[in-house]
């Protein structure tokens, strides 16, 4: 079965942007380690420094080449927050360990992983900056690691850290959650919950690429839900958007993940059945017409059962791409209704 690819990953997409940014950062340290080297005059060895922001540099932009073997940006990122994690432990041990004012800029992998971590993992990371202070501070002949200025050195350093980091994850979170809906909304049709007519459209020129160039079959179904303007005219607008919201529920209900169904226009639906041959296409066709009669419509005044009418066109038989596929699927379509109107009107004359 094929995994679905429709939508765009929401979630590749946000980390994309958010490794764009991590580059910002990560010269934002870089730059704020040579320059108190610079200014300070630190009694740290600027060989042992150099070596180390040398090192960092060469991680930062290895990960960032367009041939890097970790293409994911989850992997990216997380290599991205522990490397940088790794180059202030060192740096700050180099220049005055539980003096060193550099102290602070465990801030920003704090932030970072705040934004791409879950709970868990930045949990891990949090104890690992701890662990790296108190481990420092032992390291340090004037303080010892059992005195009670350690203690408090540790509350004062970190617990700001702590605090910021899930700040951050909550305020992440939330803006996270706000433009996947946000986008979910621009991208899908409001009233059934199905793709819009731009989403479709452009799935279905990448995905039949895809199967052509895979010699696998594909089938395209257009659908018109049966008698909707005298569903408006006769019961009102209210009950003909009832009446779409059903055959858009009866669609999620009888569909795969892997195919997506769209809304095409007022009252027609399109549906795209990916690894569907012509034969198998007809069955969940079938499906899709017992889903939706099998469900009844609440006018108030009465029950009624809906029905639609169906077009499909399969790749490759009619067509290897989609312009070709949506006019035999409207051919289809309109020859199905016209056979229902004929047989309609000939149970009314008898």
């Amino acid at each position: 079965m094929h995994e679905r690819r429709a939508y765009p990953p929401a979630a590749d997409h946000d980390l994309n942007v958010l490794v764009r940014y991590v580059a910002y950062a990560d010269w934002l340290v870089l730059a704020v380690v040579l320059l108190y080297q610079a200014a300070a005059r630190v009694a740290a060895s600027p060989l042992s420094v150099a070596i180390i922001v040398t090192l960092y540099a060469v991680v930062s932009i290895v990960l960032r080449l367009p041939w890097s073997f970790l293409p994911a940006p989850a992997v990216r990122l997380e290599l991205e927050t522990w490397s940088m994690v790794g180059f202030i432990a060192a740096v700050v041990w180099l220049t005055g360990g539980a003096e060193s004012p550099l102290q602070s800029l465990y801030l920003l992998p704090i932030v970072l992983a705040a934004l791409v971590m879950p709970g868990w993992r930045l949990a891990v990371l949090l104890t690992v900056i701890v662990g790296a202070y108190v481990l420092v501070a032992a390291l340090d002949a004037a303080i010892g690691i059992r005195s009670p200025a350690l203690a408090g050195r540790l509350v004062v350093a970190v617990g700001p850290l702590i605090a910021v980091g899930w700040l951050t994850s909550q305020l992440g979170t939330a803006v996270l959650t706000a433009r996947r809906q946000a986008r979910k909304l621009a991208e899908g049709d409001a009233l059934t919950g199905l793709a819009s007519r731009r989403v479709f459209l452009e799935a279905l020129k990448r995905e039949l690429a895809d199967e052509v160039r895979h010699g696998r079959p594909a089938t395209l179904l257009m659908l018109d839900l049966d008698g909707s303007r005298r569903l408006n005219e006769q019961y009102g607008l209210e009950t003909g958007n009832a009446a779409l919201k059903l055959v858009g529920e009866a669609l999620r209900r009888t569909l795969r993940d892997s195919d997506l169904a769209a809304r095409w226009s007022g009252d027609e639906f399109a549906v795209l059945l990916l690894g569907v041959d012509a034969a198998a296409a007809q069955v969940v066709a079938q499906r899709i017409r017992h889903a939706v009669y099998a469900t009844t419509l609440d006018t108030g005044a009465r029950h009624l059962r809906c029905s639609v009418s169906m077009g499909a066109a399969s790749l490759p038989v009619d067509g290897t791409d989609g312009t070709s596929l949506l006019a035999a699927a409207e051919r289809r379509l309109e020859r199905d209704r016209e056979l229902k109107r004929t047989a309609a009107a000939s149970a009314g004359a008898a």
